[in-house]
């Protein structure tokens, strides 16, 4: 298991520390053994990675796994759900020589970090780490598939305060160069003035949401004229703060875009997470 970096802060209050889990470490299975990751699918050749649990406080983990999948009924990745990798865009393998390749399902579990090690493994998460979660799924009556999620077990609930986010190769690519099956094929995101973004949800310990509901928006990209909102496409970790949502036992990401159709997005529905940071009473 990874340990995550404890700090000490005044920020909440005397009674409160900042822990942060950055799913580094341990013998967790990463995704593998490509950037596609085929051992994230039921009747892998091998040992599936289906779930993993990073301490929190003495006797509180944070959980992510893999959901179940309409199609299959299995745990499996076509379900969606969050997996561990240390994939990036820099360590494409010499073989994959179409042009395109770097965008498409198959480079699915990498992230758009130009900062990681060239020609190397590492490096990929935020901050020079070598881990971070590649979380898949949506959630809407058209999605085979469902939002991703982590949470305290236990029921336990602490306050929410950031994780670091950034854009998939495969979503960077698709928006950058454009979808071919999009509603705007030839354009790509921002001759579109389209935009694309991640919604964070938290829930109590009973299932009930926080934050009246409302999510926190992270937008991987807004090309809107005169958006408030208006953000570049993102091509490096950068923090998503969380407070808004309050005391958490578990968090859904769901994604939301311009280029939707009558079936759904037709952006692909991921994102890259790393350094999910909590407040914790101080006595734990």
């Amino acid at each position: 298991m990874s340990l995550g970096f404890v700090s000490c802060s005044d920020d909440d209050g005397p009674d409160s520390r900042l822990v942060e889990i950055g799913f580094e470490g341990g013998s967790n299975i990463l995704a593998g053994p490509t950037s596609y990751g085929a051992n994230l699918y039921y009747g892998y050749d091998g040992t599936q990675f289906t779930e993993a649990e990073f301490p929190v406080t003495d006797d509180v983990k944070l959980h992510i796994g893999i959901n179940e999948s309409v199609w299959s009924g299995e745990i499996d990745f076509y379900g969606g759900g969050m997996a561990l990798s240390q994939w990036n865009i820099r360590t494409n393998p010499a073989d994959k020589t179409a042009a395109d390749w770097w965008y498409s399902y198959q480079n699915q579990c990498s992230v758009y970090n130009l900062q990681s090690g060239d020609g190397t493994n590492k490096g990929a998460g935020a901050g020079g780490s070598d881990t971070f979660v590649i979380a898949n799924g949506y959630s809407d009556p058209n999605s085979m598939s469902s939002s991703s999620r982590m949470y305290f077990t236990g029921k336990a609930e602490f306050q929410a305060v950031g994780i670091d986010v950034c854009n998939s190769s495969y979503v960077y690519g698709v928006l950058m160069n454009g979808n071919p099956y999009g509603n705007d094929a030839g354009k790509n995101i921002k001759e579109a003035e389209g935009w694309f973004k991640a919604e964070f949800y938290g829930f109590d310990s009973e299932g009930n949401p926080t934050n009246g509901g409302n999510p926190v928006e992270f937008y991987l990209c807004d090309y809107r004229p005169g958006s408030a909102t208006y953000t570049e496409t993102v091509s490096k970790w950068t923090n998503c703060d969380l407070r808004a949502l309050g005391k958490v036992n578990a968090i859904e990401i769901n994604f939301k875009g311009s280029d939707t159709g009558a079936y759904g997005l037709n952006t692909p529905a991921y994102v890259c997470l790393d350094n999910f940071t909590v407040s914790v009473d101080a006595a734990n």
